[in-house]
């Protein structure tokens, strides 16, 4: 039976519930109780109180019939209603002009009596008329009528301010709206900034006052101004669709900054609420926005992306039209309402906006990337001034010095050398074995990708070996003018020849260093070739040249090894090899060489488990890399390995250098592979806006891609998001993504992880008093982990399905599932090592039963006891001695209720002396126990207790 006490809290929770689904339902059922009830007090407070939630939560239309009431029951008889209702009524009517403007079905003329009849009752009650003034503005200006608009908003201005006003940030950014409407952008600006400036408390702000500002913004050219007040105001529209008129203003922002892609994921989020809007007018302006932006989408040739809807997906560019057409027939309905053809008008040219910026950066990744310029690409020829001709050499001396520095991998200064002599000996007569000297040099001196140029100069040093009659130079020459034909063409069938060149090259050689070499180039194109055997072989060979091996030969040696035992999987051998490479190099000058051999180190490291010896190689291969991409790509690369640490912040940097490069050369897939790494990084640190916006960049290109390859990198930004969403607070967008990413999840062998996600969303929805979709999503959730045998996971579940029940006010079912989950329990069976976390489930189980049971129309007392008494002994079992008095607590309360106090007041006593003396509960602990004195004749000890904790004495 519905009692007056339970009405009236029901009233004050409706006003201290969120704006939104959550404070609707609960002023729904508020309605129906005091409905049921009949008390007329409590009644005319229930419509007060829903007029407001209505409002607020995008049901304007409900809010006018509540209002409706509220006016005839206080109309009926004044005298009866406290200065607050009529206060209250007062401010209703404010909403009731605003709204009234929104509906096209209702007449102009009704508008402008609910005004004139607020203005009349302002004026009789001795109030000020300057919220009167704001929405008599407010219409003309619907109305397009600008000579009157600015009338209003002259008498507005002036008029003083008094407690009927909008709020301190609502009313500059009215005002604020008025003057850009009107081009005056600057005084626009200059006036919110005064607002922004003080300490705005309203729901509304600073996102409203910042919504309004995003035009004046980008018209004035406060750019950064601009993209701040888009990632602060998007941020804080929450789960309420009353907000659609405001994210329509984002929408459009993107669609005339450059920034389309993002405004389809705003438009794609957003769908559901369209479907639903709260007013024709906000639809219009939502249709009109999303048609702007997937119109500009279109036109660049990507009318073909798919949106996600309900309904299932639609192109870009078929969804545009359709919203279009929708926005434009809304504008005629309320120029047919309006006498005018201001709406259609405005429409139309909302839809065909033109970018006020080309693009302007919404990311700390876009950001930079608009800034960055790819670095222009080596120079074929390396600087002179690494090495000056000999004077004293001849050419023979000159090509014998720069043969040493290849051998010796000093590779810049030979190639430095070589350019020199072919500059310099370019019209000079040459023997023929000068020429092939001179024409082999130039092709090793090449860049790695001019492979025709290096095939051709090898060819030609071929050809002039041959007519010298160097047999040992035309061999040598002819196998790495095989290998650059066979890199050149991809032609397998050319590998025997590369084998045989390289036979004939060392039984032509006398010198070990050119059959080594030989050997060598051999064994990698065998390597690469997936000849294993056959690489290990040449290598051995090559080892059992005679003489000693330069540090870095001798390395470069110990790397192709190291790469054939890698393919062989013999991971732990290659990983020594490595080692042994890097200490040969440490202190020499062959910093890049070590840099190079440090970054497979820390590849085979991170294949073999062991992350820390990744990170310090790549840390290692970045402090003594010479080459600054070399340098930069190992550090991002020891970024992405601690995005999750506490050493996340020293390589954000980094990892934002890598994404601005990778699309400053035109990949945008490794970087929105980056921008995944990245996001992870700046939620590890809380940069939890940044993390959003950068990993929804990623999500979007990755979306984009259609590709199934890219499954379960949307799985984890999905899941990134959600839960970056739910830090930032915005529950709706979090489970939108939790929903979006249970699509994604099907199959038996992904049940737990589908488990995990609905538990999550219902958790989320727990969090804003949404308690029935929380409740199917536990439901949900218990199902899947039921089918993957996940008993503990099952049971929690389903305990959480209970008190969602329960706090949705579906208490039969509550009552229901609370005993199937007792004996769920019973029957339950877990692992050892989960034994702790099944007591403590079994516990809060009769905990969270004793509140079920004892709170409803028909209170059962006496299973209520039988399951909350264990409860206490059992969180003490395991340490959760904070948890077990709360449990003690809970007991004493319904030994109380039921009429056993003597029980009560020892549990109630245990409870108040376990609990610290600032926990919030030990006040509730001696409220409780002084009425248990009270019951048992000991009002002096009560009394005591109460003026102890500052309690009110029982009536």
């Amino acid at each position: 039976m519905t009692t007056y006490d339970e009405v009236h809290e029901l009233i004050h929770r409706s006003w201290n519930t969120p704006d939104g689904p959550a404070r609707i339902a609960v002023v729904e059922q508020t309605l129906a109780k005091a409905e049921a009830l009949g008390d007329a007090d409590l009644l005319y407070a229930a419509h007060a109180a829903a007029t407001s939630g209505y409002q607020a939560g995008g049901e304007p239309m409900k809010a006018m019939m509540t209002f409706a009431r509220c006016l005839a029951d206080y109309d009926a008889d004044p005298g009866r209603r406290s200065q607050h209702d009529e206060h209250l009524l007062l401010w209703h009517f404010k909403h009731m002009v605003s709204s009234m403007t929104l509906f096209p079905q209702l007449p102009l003329a009704r508008t402008m009596a609910v005004l004139d009849d607020m203005q009349r009752r302002y004026q009789s009650g001795g109030h000020s008329m300057q919220a009167v003034y704001a929405y008599r503005h407010d219409v003309a200006a619907h109305l397009g009528d600008e000579e009157q608009a600015d009338h209003w908003y002259r008498l507005w201005d002036t008029a003083p301010r008094d407690a009927l006003s909008d709020c301190a940030g609502c009313d500059p950014s009215s005002k604020a709206h008025h003057l850009a409407w009107r081009g005056r952008d600057e005084d626009a600006i200059a006036l919110a900034q005064e607002a922004l400036s003080g300490r705005l408390t309203c729901s509304e702000q600073p996102h409203g006052i910042l919504t309004t500002l995003l035009f004046p913004y980008l018209r004035t050219g406060r750019l950064d101004e601009a993209r701040d007040a888009h990632r602060r105001a998007y941020r804080a529209l929450d789960d309420n669709k009353a907000e659609l008129g405001r994210v329509a203003r984002h929408v459009e922002f993107c669609g005339v900054t450059g920034n389309e892609a993002r405004g389809l994921e705003l438009i794609e989020r957003h769908l559901p609420w369209l479907e639903q809007a709260p007013t024709p007018k906000t639809e219009m302006e939502f249709a009109a926005a999303a048609a702007l932006v997937l119109r500009r989408l279109t036109e660049a040739g990507r009318g073909d992306l798919p949106v996600r809807r309900a309904a299932g997906e639609i192109s870009a560019a078929d969804l545009g039209r359709q919203l279009a057409e929708r926005a434009v027939a809304l504008s005629v309905c309320f120029d047919e309402r309006n006498g005018n053809t201001y709406q259609s008008t405005r429409v139309a040219a909302l839809i065909e906006s033109k970018p006020l910026v080309e693009y302007l950066p919404l990311s700390v990744t876009a950001a930079r990337a608009a800034a960055a310029v790819p670095e222009p690409a080596p120079a074929a020829e390396p600087p002179a001034d690494l090495v000056e001709l000999p004077a004293d050499l001849s050419l023979d001396g000159c090509l014998d010095l720069v043969d040493d520095l290849f051998h010796a991998e000093e590779r810049e200064r030979g190639r430095a050398l070589t350019w020199l002599l072919l500059a310099a000996y370019d019209r000079t007569p040459l023997t023929d074995l000068q020429r092939g000297r001179l024409a082999r040099l130039r092709a090793v001196a090449l860049p790695d990708d001019e492979l025709s140029a290096t095939a051709h100069a090898f060819a030609e040093a071929v050809a002039a070996f041959e007519r010298a009659g160097d047999q040992a130079r035309e061999y040598a020459a002819r196998l790495q003018w095989q290998i650059a034909t066979l890199q050149l063409t991809g032609d397998g069938s050319l590998v025997p020849a590369v084998y045989e060149a390289a036979e004939l090259a060392v039984a032509a050689n006398t010198d070990p260093r050119q059959r080594r070499a030989a050997l060598m180039r051999a064994a990698w194109v065998a390597a690469a070739s997936g000849e294993l055997d056959l690489a290990t072989s040449l290598l051995d060979r090559a080892d059992a040249e005679p003489g000693a091996l330069p540090p870095a030969r001798h390395a470069a040696m110990l790397h192709l090894r190291a790469g054939v035992l890698q393919a062989e999987d013999r991971l732990d051998e290659a990983a020594r090899q490595i080692r042994a490479a890097a200490t040969l190099l440490r202190g020499t000058a062959h910093r890049d060489q070590l840099a190079n051999l440090l970054r497979a180190l820390a590849d085979l490291c991170g294949r073999l488990g062991d992350n820390t010896g990744a990170i310090a190689a790549f840390e290692e291969a970045a402090a003594v890399a010479e080459d600054p991409e070399l340098r930069r790509s190992a550090r991002a690369n020891a970024g992405f390995m601690l995005v999750t640490t506490d050493r996340a912040g020293e390589f954000v940097d980094d990892i934002v250098e890598h994404v601005c490069l990778m699309e400053a050369q035109g990949d945008p897939g490794p970087a929105a592979y980056t921008r995944h790494r990245l996001a992870l990084a700046l939620g590890t640190l809380g940069r939890f806006t940044e993390a959003a916006e950068v990993g929804e960049e990623a999500l979007s290109w990755f979306l984009a891609q259609r590709d199934p390859e890219h499954h379960e990198m949307i799985v984890e930004l999905r899941d990134i998001l959600s839960r970056t969403y739910a830090q930032l607070g915005e529950v709706h967008v979090a489970v939108g993504q939790l929903d979006a990413l249970l699509e994604l999840v099907g199959g038996v062998e992904r049940l737990a992880y589908r488990g995990d996600v609905l538990e999550r969303a219902g958790e989320l929805l727990w969090q804003v008093d949404r308690d029935a979709e929380a409740a199917d999503r536990f439901d949900a959730a218990a199902a899947a982990y039921g089918q993957a045998d996940l008993a503990l996971a099952t049971v929690h579940a389903r305990r959480r399905q209970v008190m969602a029940l329960f706090h949705a006010g579906r208490h039969d079912e509550s009552i229901a599932l609370c005993r199937q989950l007792a004996e769920l329990i019973e029957v339950t069976e877990v692992p050892e090592e989960q034994q702790p976390g099944f007591t403590w489930e079994r516990a809060m189980a009769g905990y969270e039963a004793a509140q079920v049971l004892s709170n409803n129309d028909q209170p059962d007392h006496e299973t209520a006891l039988a399951r909350v008494a264990p409860a206490a002994a059992l969180l003490r079992s395991i340490g959760a001695f904070e948890e077990a008095a709360l449990a003690e607590l809970r007991h004493g309360q319904v030994l109380v209720v039921s009429g056993r106090t003597a029980a009560g007041q020892e549990q109630l006593r245990r409870a108040y002396e376990a609990l610290p003396a600032g926990h919030g509960a030990r006040r509730d602990a001696a409220a409780w126990l002084a009425r248990a004195l009270d019951e048992q004749g000991d009002p002096g000890q009560a009394r005591k207790l109460r003026e102890e904790h500052d309690l009110p004495e029982p009536e």
